[in-house]
Parts: structure tokens; C-alpha cells; sequence
């Protein structure tokens, strides 16, 4: 048997263009045999771009590439009934179908999830889509822009206030959405055993990034409050330095928030006297000077090259980091050290470098184990042969509980990605126990707005929502005895997570080759920013920089624009979400094997996943690519953007996917002149004139309002959304019909809103609970399950052991 983690893993791929394909790449990656089922046409993305030399061909395109690597190929025709047989056959012998069709096609097929499990009861379908399967949009079109900006991503994070809200320059929605629904959709795999069987799982990418990037951090103080926050384009408002800055040879993220941080880059900047006035010691100080701080900053990083700031800054404790192009994050000597890059021989395309696994399993290395397929190259192939994964026996709650009963996590990470990772394992059935401290307060616990406006480490509004999920137990790390607890903790539990620098959980004495003394088949998740080796392990970024260092930061801006910042960490949900599938992955492998492993997740390499479809372009052509505002990251549909509407700071996002839905765009503008020249009814000259495009659609959208127009729009088939704010998204009539955002009691008394379950299980879903009061689970877990005299454990919490 395979040594990969997935290895006897058997899924069907069925579906168009990025989120079931990479969704089902992720499978591939770490051994799964993926069969990829395509029309006769092949997948829209074998005409998308990038090609080598700019050449269209169906079995050279990059996009193709990098999504498809390690799969297998079989051309079928649903619509004839030989085809539909075939299918079913396949599906019948398959552990997981991932599918992106549009809503309502398989049933009228008699192809969906209840149909093809009378014969499979074990099969798991994981529906990954633009806005889910249920709720007033399920039935709408929709592409990766309208997804995103339905999340309010857009509106409050990303661009500048006068103009469009954007998106980062590539399939951003997509791809966060493909990790949830790989996550989601192995767990539940997984755990067949306690939840009785398969299941439907149903993945909305806009409900994933409204609820766990915006939501998380907006919705609890708008309920509260009725406030709510938009893009400034300057970067992160409540704190300075954090921004994006121009410098003499590109851009570097301008980032030091705390004291030392501030006073590191002083140092580096010869220690001007106005950086060292006491007011500006406190990053929201800074904050309310921004105008002045900023251009006095600009002066000094303008004389200066982009990855000389950044190793002088990092040298001095500031986290200030490089805006890396493309072209310089895969060629860094960082990611050749780690291996990151691989070749793969295609039949066609000859060696390609692409990027690899976007995690490392020590004991089950993943990556690209072929090609991507040509079309239809694996016509009258099934699955090979070999034993389906392994599942968790059943849990005492029987049949229906959820995927991961029976788990228990210990969970030592910090501020929002670790918790994020807790709390994906949580809402799919694990225990999840934070393991914190009163010695050292995270940061999140710190941050306003407060339930009924009274501050305390207890009542933050989005460390409720962020760590949901988590449970908590106070241990002082810096006492004999709470490391000796820690340890005990940890041989009752299967997995560790944390997200610390490399070799601080070591400096605790939480180190894996110390834990696994405790547990022997410890599953370890640690998260640094860089990765545990290589020459930039030791970089010092926040989630809100991390992007700088994949090239992802540099695709984001107005088109032909400098970069413009992401106003708050996208990559610490994403990260977190990323980081749940990577641990049921290495979970799958123990229960196999018998043997744990500790996971080098590094969060510049997950992130950077992203960049695939730019990085392609730069392997086959040496183009580096720039921000392209909200335009098609392959070039694939015009018109593609974001249009005015009527109101203030309302619009609407826009795709025209092929040349039907431009006839039926057209046709509800009332067929003015400019939009039926010729050209303009093809792809190719509507890319051509794209910018002329965009400016007259403007001009007619601009006088309506944004749901008005959506919906005349998509009854004329054309993929169109209102850009939703964050007000919009806790009246939304979808996300409320989907129960993305519900109303909890939190023990101190007051009610505030959080999101629950972002993706939806037939088989039942966690009930959402603010996130922990310190320490409440403290009583239970050091006298119940660790066994602790409870005078013992009294004493433990005078001495501030526990604490």
C-alpha cells in the first residue's frame, strides 16, 4: 500500500472550472485516486489561460495544469443514457463525489447525492458553489467575483473608498471555498462511522468568507451596536504603521504595531527624533496621526530597496516585510530550500514547475504525483484497486453525531488562525480545549467592541465569534507544575495545534519530540508563518503581511495601480480552515499506519496556492504579473467587474461568462449602439474593448439599485450580485435563510450574534456557542478527566499555576 496519507481515498470529480477542481487537487496531492469526469469539450478551464507563448490549446493551458495534477480523465455525456450508467458505476464505487454543476442539473439527471447513495450509502458529496444549495440564490449564476463580493469582503477590507471595492487579482473565492469544502468534505469521509453513513455536504464560498473573514470580526459589533465600518484603502485604520508603501524599488508592507516593534524600526530609520515622542509608543496614537506619520515614513522608504528594508526591519523586531512580485516569491531561495517548487512531466507541455503540496506530512509526503491528464486519456478506467480509507469507529453517540465525535484537540494557538483551526474541528464534532493564560492575555481577547460596551479579556465581541467552538483551560507555562499538566493534557488528547515561531512550543518544553513521549501517535499541527526550516523560518509577520511574501498582495489593486492593502488578515481563516483539512488528513494516515507525525503547515506556502494560476503564467512565459483590479485573473469573460449602482457606495458585481449571457446583457440594456457592434459579440473583441465596456456599463447601472438590477439580470441568465457591506449581511434574505448568523445567549448575561456552521451537513450540524470564558473548562478537565484531588486543583489555582 502507498505510503500517502490518503492513499485507497477514491474520489469522482464532476464539475467546471476552479473550486471542484481544486477541491479534488488537494485529494490528489496526498494520494487519493481522483477521477475526473468531463464533457466532450473538456473543462472550461482547458481554454482558459495561461498558455505557453499566448497559443490556445486545450492540453497546454497553465490554469488546467496546476488545478489537475495527479488525476485521471474519462469523458462522459450525462445527457445520453450510457453516460448517466457510467457515472453511477463509478459513483458506486467511490468514497467522496465533489461537484460544482449548477443547482438542480444531477437531480434532474437522477445523479444527486439521495439518488447515487440507495447504492452508496458510504458516499460523501461534497457540493462546493458560489452560494450553496439552498436559499433564495441557491439557483443563481455566479462566478468566483460575485461570490467574493457578495461576502462583503470587498466593500469592507479591500480598495479605495471613492472607488470600486476589489478583489485580490486571482480565484481568491474559489480556492478559500475549495479548502472548506476539502476540510469538510474529509472529515466527513472520515467519520462515517459516527455519523452512520455518507452525507451531503454543502459548501457556499460566499457564506464560508462572509462568515469566517468578515463576520467574525464586524457582525457581533453591528448587531450590538448598529455601526459597522468601511474600506479606508489605506490599510489596517485602528493601528500604525499598517500599510502598504511605495519604496525605491517596488512596495514593502510598512507594518510595526507594538512598542518594540515601533521602536525597532526607529532604529533602523537612524532614530529620528519624532519617533520617539512618548504618544507615539501607542500604535492607536499612531493611528489618529496617520496623515502626518505616513509621508515621514514615505521620505525614508523611497531611498531606500524593498528587501533591504525588509531585512534591516526584520534584524531590529519589526514585522516589516517585502511586497514580493511573482516572479520573487518563486524564485526565493526560501521556498528552493523547502522544496516548494517541483517539476512535472507532461506528455505535451514537456517539464513544468509548479507549485507543490501546500502542506509537508514528514511520514506521508504529498505533491503532484503526475501530470494533469489529457482529455479523456482514462476513458473505460475505474478506480484502482486497494482498501477505501480507514473511518472512526462509532462513538457512543451513535449513528448521526458528527464526523469528528470522539476527537480531542488540544489547541495552543493564538489570536485568530490556530483558534480558527480549533474551531473547524469543533464545529465538526472534535473537543477543543485552548489552552491559555491570565499571565499573558491573546491579543484577541483585547479587542473592542465589548458586549454591552464593558471591556474585559471575557467580553470581546469577535474573539466570541473567531473562537467559537474552542473550549479553554488556564495553564502559566511558566510554572513546573502547569508544563506538567500540559503534558498530561496532551497524552488524553489526539491532536496538538499551534501557531507560534519555530521553536517556541520547544522552549516551553511542548515540543513534538517531547509530546510524543506522552502520546505516541500524536497527530502535531504547527503553523508558522515561513514554516518550521528554511532560511526565512524566522520571519516575523502578522496574518495581515503574510501575503506580502507569496506574490498574492502584488495581483491586488485598481489595474495598472500600485498594490493596494488587504485592510485586515484574509490569510488567518483561510490558514485556519487549510489547517483542519491538513490534520484529518494526517489523521486518516495514523489510523492506517499507527503513527502521528508533526505537521510543517507553513502559511506563506498555503497562501500561496493562490498565486497558481499568475505563477503558471511566469513558468511558461516570464510574465510577472500586476494588481487587474476586478478583471477575469485568466481573461476568460468581459465584462468582468464592479459597476456603480444607485445609493451611496452601492454596486454591483458583473461576469458575462460567454456570449449568450452578453446577447441577454445586452438585451436588458435596451441593445444600445455601442454594445452591438460586432466585435463585441465575441470574446475575444469584448477583451479587446474592455475598458470602453466598462466605463458605458457603468453609465447604465449607475441610476439602479443593486438588487433591483441583479435580479432583472439574472433572469436574463447573466452572473450578477449585489456588493454586500457588512449591514447587509445579518439582513441578507440568503444568509438568513441559510442561518449563516445567529443570536446566542454568552454566559455573562448579555446576547450577541456570531456565525454558526458556515457549511451545512445533512446529517446535522454543531450548535454554536460563543466563543470560551477563560478557563470554564478548568474544573472538569483537571478533576474529571486528568484526575486531580480537588484540593490539589484548588491549591493549583491559588498558587497561579492554573492560572
Amino acid at each position: 500500500m502507498s505510503n500517502s496519507a490518503l492513499a485507497g481515498l477514491k474520489v469522482l470529480e464532476l464539475g467546471r472550472g476552479v473550486p471542484a477542481a481544486y477541491t479534488a487537487r488537494l485529494m490528489a496531492d496526498f494520494g487519493a485516486d481522483v477521477i475526473k469526469v468531463e464533457p466532450r469539450t473538456g473543462d472550461v478551464t482547458r481554454r482558459w489561460g495561461p498558455f505557453p507563448g499566448d497559443g490556445p490549446d486545450p492540453e497546454k493551458s497553465g490554469l488546467f495544469f496546476f488545478l489537475n495534477n495527479g488525476k485521471r480523465s474519462v469523458v462522459l455525456d450525462l445527457e445520453a443514457e450510457q453516460g448517466r450508467r457510467r457515472f453511477v458505476e463509478l459513483a458506486a464505487a467511490a468514497d467522496l463525489l465533489i461537484e460544482n454543476t449548477p443547482s438542480g442539473l444531477l437531480a434532474g439527471l437522477g445523479l444527486d447525492h439521495d439518488s447515487l447513495s440507495a447504492t452508496n450509502p458510504g458516499l460523501v458529496t461534497v457540493s462546493v458553489s458560489p452560494f450553496g444549495r439552498s436559499g433564495p440564490y441557491a439557483g443563481w449564476k455566479g462566478t468566483d467575483l460575485n461570490a467574493f463580493h457578495l461576502s462583503a469582503s470587498g466593500s469592507r477590507y479591500c480598495g479605495a473608498p471613492d472607488q470600486a471595492p476589489l478583489e485580490h487579482g486571482t480565484f481568491a473565492a474559489d480556492i478559500y471555498g475549495a479548502v472548506a469544502a476539502a476540510a469538510w468534505g474529509l472529515a466527513a469521509v472520515y467519520g462515517r462511522g459516527s455519523a452512520g453513513g455518507g452525507q451531503h455536504v454543502d459548501v457556499s464560498s460566499a457564506e464560508t468568507i462572509a462568515a469566517t473573514f468578515v463576520g467574525g470580526q464586524n457582525i457581533g459589533g453591528y448587531a450590538q451596536d448598529g455601526v459597522f465600518e468601511h474600506r479606508t484603502g489605506v490599510g489596517m485604520p485602528l493601528g500604525a504603521p499598517a500599510t502598504i508603501m511605495p519604496c525605491k524599488d517596488g512596495h514593502v508592507w510598512m507594518l510595526a504595531l507594538e512598542p518594540g516593534q515601533w521602536n525597532g524600526l526607529a532604529r533602523v530609520m537612524g532614530e529620528p527624533d519624532w519617533m520617539g515622542l512618548e504618544m507615539f509608543q501607542d500604535m492607536f496614537t499612531r493611528a489618529q496621526n496617520s496623515d502626518a506619520i505616513y509621508p515621514l515614513l514615505e521620505e525614508w522608504t523611497l531611498a531606500h530597496g524593498k528587501m533591504e528594508i525588509m531585512e534591516r526591519c526584520q534584524a531590529e523586531g519589526a514585522p516589516v516585510t517585502a511586497v514580493f512580485t511573482v516572479a520573487e516569491a518563486a524564485d526565493h531561495e526560501h521556498l528552493a530550500a523547502r522544496g516548494y517548487i517541483v517539476e512535472v512531466e507532461h506528455p505535451r507541455l514537456g517539464k513544468v514547475p509548479t507549485l507543490g503540496a501546500p502542506f509537508k506530512l514528514p511520514a506521508s509526503p504529498g505533491g503532484p504525483a503526475g501530470p494533469a491528464p489529457l482529455l479523456g486519456e482514462h476513458d473505460g478506467e475505474g478506480f484502482r484497486d486497494g482498501a477505501t480509507t480507514t473511518t472512526m469507529p462509532a462513538s457512543p453517540a451513535g449513528p448521526r453525531a458528527l464526523p469528528l465525535e470522539g476527537l480531542r484537540v488540544a489547541n495552543f494557538g493564538w489570536v485568530w488562525a490556530g483558534p480558527v483551526t480549533g474551531q473547524t474541528l469543533a464545529f465538526l464534532g472534535a473537543e477543543v480545549l485552548k489552552v491559555e493564560s491570565q499571565a499573558r492575555i491573546d491579543l484577541t481577547r483585547t479587542l473592542p467592541p465589548f458586549g454591552g460596551g464593558e471591556s474585559g479579556p471575557d467580553r470581546s465581541l469577535s474573539n466570541h465569534a473567531c473562537w467559537a467552538g474552542n473550549g479553554s483551560v488556564t495553564l502559566n507555562l511558566k510554572e513546573p507544575e502547569a508544563l506538567d499538566l500540559a503534558k498530561r493534557l496532551v497524552a488524553e488528547c489526539d491532536v496538538v495545534i499551534e501557531n507560534f515561531g519555530p521553536g517556541v512550543m520547544d522552549q516551553f518544553g511542548l515540543g513534538y519530540d517531547e509530546l510524543v513521549k506522552a502520546r505516541p501517535d500524536l497527530v502535531m499541527f504547527s503553523m508558522p508563518a515561513a514554516g518550521l526550516y528554511g532560511p526565512m523560518k524566522d520571519v516575523r509577520t502578522y496574518g495581515l503581511s503574510l501575503t506580502s511574501t507569496t506574490g498574492l498582495d502584488s495581483l491586488t489593486g485598481y489595474t495598472g495601480g500600485p498594490p493596494i492593502p488587504m485592510e485586515n488578515a484574509f490569510s488567518d481563516p483561510f490558514n485556519g480552515i487549510f489547517g483542519a483539512f491538513a490534520i484529518v488528513t494526517a489523521l486518516v494516515y495514523r489510523d492506517r499506519r499507527g503513527k502521528g507525525q508533526h505537521i510543517d503547515f507553513s502559511q506563506q506556502e498555503a497562501v500561496m496556492q493562490m498565486v497558481g494560476p499568475a505563477f503558471m503564467d511566469y513558468a511558461f512565459n516570464g510574465r510577472v504579473a500586476g494588481p487587474i483590479g476586478n478583471r477575469h485573473p485568466s481573461a476568460a469573460m468581459a465584462p468582468h467587474g464592479v459597476f456603480p449602482a444607485a445609493g451611496e457606495d452601492r454596486w454591483i458585481a458583473i461576469a458575462v461568462e460567454d456570449d449568450e449571457q452578453w446577447q441577454g446583457l445586452i438585451d436588458e440594456m435596451g441593445r444600445p449602439d455601442w454594445a452591438t457592434v460586432p466585435a463585441l459579440a465575441s470574446l475575444d473583441g469584448r477583451l479587446a474593448a474592455i475598458e470602453a465596456i466598462h466605463e458605458s456599463l457603468a453609465g447604465w447601472t449607475a441610476g439602479t439599485g443593486d438588487r433591483e438590477l441583479a435580479g432583472r439580470l439574472q433572469a436574463c441568465g447573466v452572473a450578477a450580485t449585489p456588493v454586500l457591506n457588512v449591514a447587509d449581511l445579518l439582513d441578507d434574505p440568503h444568509y438568513k435563510d441559510r442561518g449563516t448568523f445567529v443570536e446566542v445567549e454568552h454566559p455573562l448575561g448579555f446576547k450577541e450574534t456570531i456565525y454558526g456552521p458556515y457549511v451545512k451537513l445533512s446529517r446535522g450540524n454543531y450548535d454554536p456557542v460563543p466563543g470560551p470564558v477563560m478557563g470554564q473548562d478548568n474544573q472538569r478537565v483537571f478533576t474529571e478527566l486528568l484526575g486531580l484531588d480537588p484540593e490539589r486543583y484548588a491549591e493549583l489555582v491559588a498558587q497561579k499555576v492554573i492560572y
